[in-house]
Order: C-alpha cells, then sequence, then structure tokens
C-alpha cells in the first residue's frame, strides 16, 4: 500500500490525538495504577495474623473434614472482645525469658490495671476547661441563662392578672428567682 507523506503524517497526528485522549480520559493517576508504576501497599487493618503451622508428634495426619474451620484458626471478634473484656491473658504466655527480663527491668510487667480511670482522674480539670474552649468555638452564640428558675408563687399571681385583664399567658415576662 503506498501511502503519501501527507496521509502519513495526518494518520500520526489522528493517533496522537487518540492517544492524548485516552490518557486525559482515564487520568494520569488511573494510569499508573494500569502501567503499574504507583505503589500499592496493602491496607493494614486488612493483614491478619495466622497462627504458625505445626505437625503432630506421629505424624499421622487426619484428613481435612469439609466446611469445618482450620485447626488454627481463631475468630478476630471472639479474639478481640477477649482482649478487650480482659478475659484474655494477652502475649504473656509467647514471652521469652529475655522479653520477660527486659520488661522486668522497665517495670512494665507489674502496672496499674486502673491506670486509665488515674489519669482521667488526675486531668479532670483540663478536660473541663478544654471541654469549655471547645464549646466556645463551636456554640459560639452563647447560651440562654439556665441557671435561672421561676418563682412558683410569683408566676401564678402573673397568669392569674393576666387572666383577669383577658391578657394572653405570654404577655408579661416570668418572674425568676436570681442565685447569688
Amino acid at each position: 500500500m503506498n501511502v503519501s507523506r501527507f496521509q502519513r503524517y495526518w494518520l500520526e497526528a489522528c493517533m496522537m490525538a487518540v492517544l492524548a485522549s485516552w490518557l486525559a480520559a482515564c487520568s494520569f493517576q488511573a494510569a499508573r495504577q494500569t502501567l503499574g508504576i504507583e505503589k500499592q501497599s496493602p491496607d493494614e487493618y486488612l493483614v491478619v495474623e495466622r497462627a504458625p503451622l505445626s505437625l503432630p508428634p506421629n505424624f499421622d495426619l487426619r484428613p481435612p473434614t469439609p466446611g469445618a474451620a482450620q485447626a488454627q484458626y481463631v475468630d478476630l471478634r471472639q479474639q478481640a472482645e477477649r482482649i478487650l473484656l480482659g478475659l484474655d491473658d494477652g502475649p504473656a504466655a509467647d514471652r521469652s525469658e529475655g522479653e520477660t527480663a527486659l520488661l522486668a527491668g522497665a517495670g512494665a510487667l507489674n502496672t496499674d490495671a486502673r491506670i486509665r480511670q488515674t489519669i482521667d482522674r488526675e486531668n479532670g480539670i483540663y478536660m473541663v476547661e478544654d471541654s469549655k474552649f471547645v464549646d466556645d468555638l463551636m456554640f459560639w452564640q452563647g447560651d440562654a441563662d439556665s441557671s435561672l428558675i421561676i418563682d412558683p408563687v410569683a408566676e401564678a399571681e402573673r397568669l392569674r392578672e393576666n387572666a383577669a385583664a383577658g391578657l394572653p399567658v405570654t404577655y408579661g415576662e416570668s418572674p425568676t428567682i436570681r442565685r447569688k
């Protein structure tokens, strides 16, 4: 096939336009993912620790039961519940002698189980001050005086006077008791 120089020029220009529009359409980010240029690190919350494989001492392996859970399978939800509820000893059983000695030297073996409550009690003043600062930022318009208490005797008197004069119950200001 004999192609003139002019036709070849237009063919190359059209191919470049198609390639440019393809790159623009699928964005450079998608193109980088497609070509494998962009690093894809694993999601740290989806990485699951599996129990190590072990063989029984007599090497007589039983065939697996269809539909049964793995022998070393630990349900992550149950494991998390045990840890959060304090029913699990944690990794204490898996510690080597060196790790135990290091933790004992650092004073980490005899920890206070109620440390969170102790810290909250000691820093309670700061937490109240911080929450007031945040409340001032979020609710900048100021609250109505919530410490006002309506005087029931004076309010009943005001309502009786409004009823006698034919005024609505919302007419007039409610008498309040002011704290000193």
